[in-house]
């Protein structure tokens, strides 16, 4: 390795600043609560690095070479660079601020979450969100996301969680196909209907009362709105999310179904990496999600929702 390749010895360098700055080597010792032996040795590595003395010693005084002169002014640079930085990191511990990388589903993030948004940013002027919203699992550690909003527990055991919300399905469909097909009265009506699902997950309904409805259906999505969307131009019914049909529902363009069978899904999670020093920037998004959905949502306001919260403590674990 070539010499002008090797890392700096900054350690070395923040002790000779103190050396100079204090006059003796037993000073600088003192300062930095070091060994005068190990102070020496730091100057002397030094010297020996560069082939130079940087300091004339004698009994009474002490004093820079030419070399010595130069070099310490760099290293005093070094001192306030360093300085800055822990001004830096104090002042991140201490108040929110910084960039946070937030995932959360798409369908989620775009209703519920994005008209929110502008009263966090409000509160936290110094925090930059970034979200990356998303259906598919994403790994927190090795995608470098601060925080990731979820529907469900996440499989890692690693990660922390936090209750937001209860998260509840609606089965509806539109007033037009209804008309049309007439009202299911039991789970059991279903298999005369359309019933609209997810990609790659279960052709099986289930009910507050343990039972499951087999279902079939001419149209699979694996994003949650667009099925929506497929109910409100009639093409069947949906057993989905409320905070999906809230809105719908409200304006009669949805027609809620089999509301007493219907039951509660899961919850909406925090969910980040475990550390022992949580960001403060974090801290306060998780705080605020908490307080804005929780603990009963919004958008289930004057819902025919069956069914209660059947987990309302805050879910931690390492």
């Amino acid at each position: 390795m070539r010499n002008n390749d090797r890392l700096p010895n900054v350690s070395g360098m923040l002790v000779f600043a103190r050396v100079v700055e204090e006059g003796s080597f037993s000073a600088a010792a003192r300062k930095l609560g070091l060994s005068k032996a190990s102070v020496s040795r730091e100057i002397s590595a030094l010297e020996q690095r560069f082939g130079a003395q940087l300091l004339r010693r004698s009994t009474r005084r002490m004093s820079l070479t030419e070399v010595g002169e130069v070099f310490h002014e760099r290293c005093q640079r070094v001192v306030e660079a360093a300085k800055d930085a822990e001004s830096s990191v104090s002042q991140l511990q201490e108040a929110p601020r910084g960039a946070i990388r937030l995932a959360v589903p798409m369908s989620f993030g775009h209703l519920q979450l994005a008209p929110r948004l502008p009263r966090f940013l409000e509160r936290y002027p110094n925090i930059q969100v970034d979200i990356d919203a998303t259906d598919r699992i994403v790994d927190l550690v090795y995608e470098r996301v601060d925080l990731s909003v979820r529907i469900g527990r996440p499989r890692e055991l690693s990660y922390v969680r936090r209750k937001l919300c209860p998260i509840r399905l609606l089965m509806c469909a539109s007033p037009e196909y209804l008309e049309r097909h007439g009202t299911p009265r039991i789970p059991e009506d279903l298999s005369e209907h359309v019933c609209l699902g997810y990609t790659g997950r279960t052709a099986t309904w289930l009910f507050s009362t343990g039972e499951r409805i087999k279902t079939a259906s001419p149209l699979n999505v694996n994003n949650g709105d667009a099925l929506r969307q497929a109910a409100l131009v009639n093409l069947g019914i949906v057993y989905l999310p409320s905070f999906l049909l809230a809105d719908d529902v409200r304006a009669g363009r949805l027609t809620p179904l089999l509301t007493q069978h219907t039951r509660h899904e899961t919850n909406l999670l925090a969910v980040y990496p475990a550390s022992r020093h949580v960001p403060p920037k974090v801290r306060a998004m998780i705080d605020w999600l908490a307080e804005e959905l929780g603990p009963e949502p919004e958008w289930d306001r004057g819902l025919p929702i069956a069914g209660r919260d059947p987990d309302p403590e805050i879910i931690l674990s390492h």
